[in-house]
């Protein structure tokens, strides 16, 4: 299969380029490097690899690197909450504009199988009991999911017969990646405890969902080869039920693997965002399970950071 990556560089794009590659497919990445591209440094002049400098926002880069594609993975996107309130012009360009773009792109080239990386952040203030599942309402507060909820729309009211878009809600990511993040809930709090001995926790009573970045890459792969009609026009979340965590646990999690960490607690009672996710539905359509506990992901971060491989974490490249 030949795959084209948008956003490939990236913090769940480096993983899903070097899984896609190792499995025998032949692999394009389109990425504008704004936090660099040495995330993918192994892979130059590899033969079934080839990648592209450039903005998703351009229509005549995209026709040149969709042409004779199998398959789209859309990840490219201004992303997160912080980065998309700095910038909501850009954001929208991006993430809404650009996603139209490169659809459009996919469809003059007949390329029939898109999967569009999206975000849990969309259910916003859960204002359901228990597990939102796919069907819940959307609820964006921020540029970031107000564009990615646009996005999703449009693509959504694109299936025909020769186009099959999947969308795929992402629950918060956590592990280790070429193109490594700081700014993440575990990554950070996994930070702090190791740097500073303490780690600050504002709302401890809220609610997130987490995915390891590999089960991330396993869940692209599962739709890019499953049977289209289980996936066109398909929403699914993607996480592990077991990974719906309030962030007092997450803390303490933390603590179990770095004993001596003090946690602080700051009172906050509105949070832009609280909600647990159900993934039923990708588990019980494709047979995915995620592999990698919240757990796991701390130990493997501790020990990475204790051995010293990020000798300055704090460094821009490390944050969106």
């Amino acid at each position: 299969m030949k795959v084209l990556i948008v956003g490939g560089a990236g913090y769940v794009g480096a993983p899903l380029t070097y899984k896609l590659w190792r499995d025998g497919h032949d692999v394009t990445v389109l990425d504008l490097l704004l936090f660099g591209g040495e995330s993918l440094l192994p892979l130059q002049d590899q033969e079934r690899y080839r990648l592209v400098v450039g903005d998703l926002r351009d229509e005549v880069t995209l026709d040149q690197v969709m042409a004779g594609q199998d398959a789209v993975v859309l990840l490219g996107a201004i992303v997160g909450e912080p980065a998309s309130n700095r910038d909501p012009e850009a954001t929208y360009t991006t993430n809404q504009v650009g996603a139209e773009k490169v659809r459009d792109a996919a469809k003059r080239h007949s390329v029939e199988r898109f999967v569009f990386v999206s975000t849990c952040s969309n259910y916003g203030i859960s204002g359901v009991e228990g597990a939102v599942a796919e069907d819940a309402p959307l609820m964006p507060i921020s540029p970031y999911s107000v564009t990615k909820v646009a996005a999703e729309k449009m693509l959504l009211g694109s299936v025909s017969e020769k186009f099959h878009p999947t969308v795929l809600r992402l629950s918060t990511a956590f592990g280790m990646s070429p193109r490594m993040r700081f700014d993440l809930l575990v990554s950070d709090f996994t930070l702090a405890a190791v740097r500073d001995g303490k780690i600050v926790i504002y709302g401890e009573q809220f609610w997130r969902p987490f995915v390891h970045v590999q089960d991330i890459a396993t869940a692209i792969d599962m739709v890019l080869h499953a049977d289209i009609d289980l996936v066109s026009g398909e929403v699914f979340n993607v996480g592990s039920n077991a990974n719906n965590t309030q962030k007092i646990d997450l803390g303490k999690a933390v603590q179990q693997v770095l004993p001596e960490t003090q946690l602080e607690f700051v009172e906050r009672n509105e949070d832009p965002r609280s909600y647990q996710v159900d993934f039923t539905k990708i588990e019980e359509t494709l047979g995915f399970k995620a592999q990698w506990s919240i757990d796991a992901g701390i130990r493997e971060l501790a020990q990475a950071l204790q051995d010293g491989v990020f000798p300055d974490p704090t460094q821009d490249r490390y944050h969106n």
